[in-house]
């Protein structure tokens, strides 16, 4: 499984929002960005199939109008899949109003899948068995991660929590939000990261994160911990 990083920043960073690209074809998040991102970096637009959004945050689904914008002017006639929490095609719709994107028939490109429920199992493409898992990101409910093909981990954005062990047991490398030295209600910490390491051989790769943080993690350089640069990409 080829897994691009688009973006491994928090917003007030030099780096692009976190953002992921799963063998060019599942993007989890749009951020703010992202659109002109994936075609600086050289993706194929008409590639990507569905999007998987972890929550309603701007710097983690602003980008979306323009992706879908995009593969309209394509005249691409397969549906964009959207994968998202509950209320989500009224999110989305307000979204599109907000930009003033409502001037073509966006409803009929898309498909909006809303997750009812944490563990609810979705399988896409015939070719991805996800697995959405609640997180904790603070008031904001629902938010969730995602456990791909039991491969891949991601946690969004989230605090420590039940939702994020069961991602981490679940899956064989995951993708952690990382933003602070220390977790906090919203967001995990590198401390999170050390206790979730210990007596493992699984790897974690950081992103959503602070510059200070990232600083922080390369001069430390903790065993299992991998901290990624914009556009890096892996084979899991």
């Amino acid at each position: 499984m080829k897994v691009d990083l688009i973006g491994t920043g928090s917003i007030y960073t030099k780096y692009n929002s976190a953002s992921t690209l799963v063998e060019d074809k599942l993007l989890i998040d749009i951020p703010n960005g992202c659109h002109k991102q994936l075609l600086k970096m050289g993706y194929d637009i008409e590639k990507i199939k569905a999007v998987a959004i972890t929550h309603f945050h701007g710097d983690h689904f602003a980008d979306l109008p323009f992706l879908v914008r995009h593969r309209y002017a394509l005249k691409l006639s397969e549906k964009l899949i959207i994968i998202a929490p509950k209320g989500a095609k009224e999110q989305i719709e307000r979204l599109f109003y907000v930009y003033n994107s409502n001037d073509f028939e966006w409803k009929l490109t898309v498909d909006i899948i809303e997750i009812e429920h944490s563990n609810q199992e979705i399988d896409l493409l015939n070719q991805y068995h996800i697995k959405a898992v609640e997180v904790a990101h603070g008031e904001l409910k629902p938010a969730y991660g995602y456990i791909i093909n039991n491969k891949l981990g991601l946690t969004g954005d989230s605090g420590i929590c039940d939702g994020v062990r069961q991602i981490w047991k679940n899956s064989e490398i995951m993708i952690a939000d990382v933003s602070f030295r220390n977790g906090k209600e919203m967001h995990m910490g590198i401390d999170d990261m050390e206790q979730l390491l210990e007596n493992s051989n699984k790897k974690i790769i950081a992103t959503h994160l602070r510059d200070t943080t990232r600083e922080t993690l390369k001069n430390e350089k903790i065993s299992k911990l991998i901290v990624p640069e914009d556009g890096d990409c892996f084979e899991i």
